[in-house]
């Protein structure tokens, strides 16, 4: 018997999309963290960068869900990835030019994380859309893996070229993975079924997204928790372009295995959550998925060679996914039918906080090394957990 996903083929389109939108957001932050490293030699201005591309999630991510419980989630995917293209194409320019000063391409960094932040709560509430909530958990997972497959395409082919030909034409290689995702959403075809018919206006959206996270307590505490994992755990790829550079001495072909290890990570994980059709217990699951990661990362502190970094990046890529798999699902569940984008700009809101662990984590690294700064945010997550486990049972129960 076949999988009831593979049955939509709207969903098998918006996941091919999200897999090329994936190649290019995978390229760019290597090529990102690795400009920025060469620049100034700190980890510390990497985390900077890294802060700059996430900081507007919360504002920018946010206001895309509100969008998207306005209009058709079909176009706005749509007039994102146009926005993706146009500012890569700036970034070549740069890039080619030898513009390529630090200023210039943080402000850069800024632009493209404001408009990929728009991405993530809109392709999510259409896979909802699409495939509906007693399917979420694996329609989700379906599309984390072509999102984490494009990852692990675009990791090892951008270091390769970097490597090879520089960073412009790795740049134009990105554009063109993003012209084929534009490609796919333009032929989506449908709003889903489980689509809202009700569309307020924008300013009556805003009112009832305010009015939800201050009345339900289950969807305010997994914004909450999702920030505190999205701090100490997500930080982890502010530390790559340093573990490549310095404790391998790889490069940029070797950073780009170190990210094809986390797109790795993510495939598998993807693979079990797509075949969990009807997933119960979610909280108890993320529970120890919040363990898992901090006993991960706790080991990518400790690996003394590159094939044991490798395998710890795999398993914090694992957990890493999950956890977003687990928070997009029970955030939509945790809300009624017509909220559900805004519920995902919740969600993106708590991933807002992720500039906070970038620079947290570039700053311990200069502070007490790669070892240290890895260890310790192990052992927050570890606590999160106990925290999770301990004092929020209504969390638990979901």
């Amino acid at each position: 018997m076949s999988h009831p996903l593979l049955a939509n083929a709207d969903f098998i389109r918006l996941t091919f999309g999200c897999g090329f939108n994936g190649v290019g957001r995978i390229g760019e932050q290597m090529i990102i963290g690795l400009l920025v490293f060469k620049l100034t030699a700190s980890s510390e201005w990497v985390g900077v960068a890294m802060g700059l591309y996430f900081v507007s999630f919360a504002v920018f991510g946010t206001m895309a869900g509100i969008i998207s419980d306005w209009m058709d989630r079909r176009v706005l995917l749509f007039r994102i990835e146009v926005l993706i293209i146009v500012n890569l194409g700036a970034f070549v320019a740069v890039v080619s030019l030898g513009w390529a000063s630090l200023w210039l391409i943080l402000a850069l960094t800024f632009v493209s994380g404001a408009i990929r932040a728009m991405h993530h709560p809109v392709r999510s509430s259409y896979a909802y859309d699409l495939r509906g909530g007693q399917h979420v958990v694996s329609a989700l997972g379906l599309l984390n893996f072509g999102v984490r497959s494009g990852q692990l395409i675009g990791a090892l082919v951008t270091g390769v070229v970097m490597a090879e030909f520089g960073g412009a034409v790795a740049l134009l290689g990105l554009m063109g993975a993003h012209g084929l995702a534009l490609g796919w959403f333009f032929s989506l075809k449908t709003t889903g079924a489980s689509a809202s018919q009700t569309h307020a206006p924008i300013r009556e959206n805003l009112k009832e997204y305010v009015e939800e996270l201050r009345s339900n307590r289950i969807l305010l505490m997994l914004v909450v928790v999702t920030a505190t994992v999205e701090i100490f755990g997500f930080s982890f790829i502010t530390a790559l372009p340093e573990l490549a550079e310095r404790r391998f001495d790889a490069g940029a072909d070797g950073l780009g295995h170190l990210y094809a290890a986390r797109a790795l990570g993510g495939i598998l994980a993807s693979l079990i959550f797509t075949s969990l059709v009807s997933l119960k217990k979610r909280g108890r699951l993320y529970i120890g998925v919040i363990f898992a990661f901090g006993i991960s990362m706790m080991l990518l502190a400790e690996a003394r060679f590159f094939w044991l970094a490798l395998m710890a990046l795999v398993l914090i890529a694992m957990m890493a996914t999950a956890s977003d798999i687990l928070t997009q699902s029970m955030v939509q569940l945790s809300v009624p039918n017509h909220l559900r984008g805004r519920a995902m700009g919740a969600w993106a809101f708590a991933i807002g906080s992720a500039p906070l662990g970038h620079l947290e984590m570039g700053y311990l690294v200069v502070a007490f090394g790669l070892s240290g700064a890895l260890l310790a945010n192990g052992f927050v997550l570890i606590a999160t957990g106990l925290v999770v486990l301990l004092a929020m049972p209504r969390l638990r129960k979901l």
